[in-house]
Formats: structure tokens, sequence, C-alpha cells
């Protein structure tokens, strides 16, 4: 069946014709945007339903009527917007989330000149370099609000004193980290070591 035929059938309320793009496009659509965008299973079938509703609502709205591109670029095209429009807001989110822990947790009061020169970019590739534990570990505490006894229990700690003292340590190696960037002869970033 041609895609204008389909488009009809959709526009009709024919249910064949939207399950005929469903199935259709399905299996390649959520590989493609796996492999080209990095997302995850989940969120690549979510974004497939969300491409099916939209393709649906555009093609009732009369926008499909002069179709310059196959139905399947189109239905892509959805797809790409959706996973691009996702990645940037992951990124700015990273990027709040990192200059959230360094104003609020990092820099003290006698830093105010030091504050001017932390530029998000720093921060966000400070905070990466940071790695694991001390990245869950500070996300758990001040992003997700979760008690000392919750951050021991998920991270495998022996008591919560034992995940206040790691958080301490990961705290001073980002600001180690941070204004070794900004300064690097200053502040040594020596390699983290987990207690």
């Amino acid at each position: 069946m041609s895609d204008p035929e389909i488009i009809n059938l959709i526009r009709n309320e024919d249910s064949r014709g939207l399950s005929m793009v469903y199935e259709k496009f399905r299996n390649e659509f959520i590989h493609w945007i796996i492999k080209t965008y990095g997302t995850d299973p989940d969120d690549a079938r979510e974004f497939y339903q969300a491409s099916i509703v939209i393709l649906y609502d555009n093609t009732m709205a009369g926008k499909l009527d002069s179709l310059q591109s196959s139905l399947k670029t189109y239905l892509f095209g959805i797809g790409k917007n959706l996973a691009l429009q996702q990645l940037r807001l992951n990124h700015r989110k990273q990027k709040t989330g990192a200059e959230f822990y360094i104003k609020n947790y990092v820099l003290d009061n006698q830093e105010d000149k030091m504050k001017e020169e932390v530029n998000l970019e720093i921060i966000s590739q400070s905070f990466s370099t940071l790695g694991e534990p001390c990245h869950e570990l500070l996300s758990l505490y001040y992003y997700k609000k979760k008690s000392m006894e919750e951050i021991s229990a998920t991270l495998g700690y022996k008591n919560p004193e034992t995940a206040k003292n790691q958080k301490y340590k990961c705290m001073e190696r980002l600001r180690k980290i941070v204004f070794g960037t900004l300064h690097p002869s200053t502040y040594s970033t020596e390699p983290f070591t987990e207690e």
C-alpha cells in the first residue's frame, strides 16, 4: 500500500492505517534511535510511541496532505527531534546539577571572586571527572535528597557515618578538581582513593 493510501486510511480513522505504520517501522525505528542517539531501549520505545501519536495528530490536522518525503522519513524525523530534545534536556540538567553543587556546596563566602571564574563547562567537566562512587553519592544526597542511612544502604557502606565521611572526601575531591582546572599550579588533583 502506498504512503498516500495509508495516510488516507489514518485520516478516515480506519485503524488499519495506523496499525500498518506502527508494525512496519517499529523495529527499525527503535534499532536506529538506539544506535544513532545512544538512547536506552525503554526510551527508544517511548520515542516510537510518541512519534506515532504525533504522526497521527499531524495527519488528522491535514499536515501530511502534501507530504514531500516518505512516511518513513517523516516518522523518523519526528523521532530524531524527540531524541535531540531529550539530549539537550539531559545536557542542561547535567550542567545545572553541577552548577548547583559548586555554588552551594563547594564554594564558600570567601571565594566570591572565584565564583565569577567558574563557568558551566568547567563545572560540568569537573563533575564528570569526579567518577564513581562520588558522582552517585553526591547525586543521591544533594539532588535526590536521600538520607545518609539510605545512601549507606544503596551504595553498600558499613554504616551512615562511613557514607558521611565519604561524602566529605568526595566534596573535597570535587573542589580540588574545579579549582585545579582554574588554577593548575595552586591545587593538586591527585587520584582519588576511596577508604
